[in-house]
């Protein structure tokens, strides 16, 4: 499907890894979680369902911003990982741009075109308790949602890689330190999965229940806690997927502005090169032949 492979030893590793991939459990059970690396289990939703050769791309690029977004920490940076994700579907040749979701030109319905949405993560809960609308960036494949980014992302797979069980709450604490579970976001009894093309990756751990992700266009009432910064914060996020679908200096002035490490995120994602394949047969025999 995907590789990189130049020798018969890349060859076997990739044949190894994706054999261990194969054979742990569905991306979308808990079960999975203790078995995968993040990166992984998103990747392995495109190797369990159908999907178009646009798609499965789609998957191995959102698969290496999982794992940027992991080893850097970053939070709230739906808007860069989007952008990313678009850009380097767009510089592999497998889509011609994108259209923003609300906002569709007469090119929508064309395959080569995807949308980016700006909208809300509806029912998350302040510190407080008190619902609140988490401005938020996803994108849509023919209506199949694409959005790998929620905060708390580091903890969960440093949790993975340790071979520690994210509920755990006791084993957590003795691995990691309370200091580090309260900076790192640490949610042990329900989280939102990462979605991909509408399959839920649980990213907790066995007994972490997965709540479902809301996602809306619609602004929240003013009555909702921090409505008015987020319907500001949102229409900021519209304009500039609308400025970026349509200039590639606007989107270079964007990215320039980033801070650093969420320019370096967006670096790292967008320039994934892809060896695209179209199918399993024309695979097989490309392997075969290195």
């Amino acid at each position: 499907m995907f590789g990189r492979g130049g020798s018969s030893a890349d060859v076997s590793s990739l044949a190894a890894i994706e054999l261990e991939i194969d054979q742990a459990s569905p991306a979308s059970s808990t079960a999975g979680t203790t078995q995968l690396s993040l990166p992984d289990a998103v990747w392995k939703v495109s190797r369990e369902i159908p999907a178009s050769l646009r798609d499965r791309a789609a998957v191995a690029v959102a698969a290496e911003a999982t794992q940027a977004v992991c080893e850097t920490g970053l939070d709230g940076a739906g808007l860069a990982v989007s952008l990313a994700i678009l850009q380097a579907l767009k510089c592999n040749g497998l889509i011609e741009g994108f259209t923003v979701g609300g906002h569709e030109r007469g090119e929508a319905k064309n395959n080569k075109t995807i949308k980016a949405m700006a909208g809300y993560r509806a029912g998350d809960v302040s510190s407080d308790g008190k619902p609140t609308a988490t401005p938020h960036v996803w994108l849509e494949l023919d209506g199949k949602v694409l959005d790998v980014v929620t905060d708390g992302l580091a903890l969960c797979e440093a949790a993975r890689r340790a071979g520690v069980d994210y509920s755990d709450e006791e084993s957590m604490s003795n691995r990691f330190g309370n200091g580090v579970l309260d900076i790192g976001g640490y949610a042990p009894h329900a989280r939102p999965p990462l979605t991909v093309l509408n399959v839920p990756v649980p990213v907790g751990g066995t007994g972490t229940k997965t709540v479902p992700v809301r996602l809306t266009l619609s602004d929240p009432p003013l009555s909702v806690s921090g409505a008015e910064s987020s319907i500001v914060t949102t229409g900021r996020y519209r304009e500039a997927l609308i400025q970026c679908s349509f200039s590639d200096d606007a989107l270079d002035e964007l990215v320039a502005s980033m801070p650093l490490e969420v320019k370096d995120v967006f670096h790292r994602v967008a320039s994934v090169t892809l060896d695209v394949v179209g199918d399993e047969k024309q695979r097989s025999e490309k392997l075969k032949g290195l």
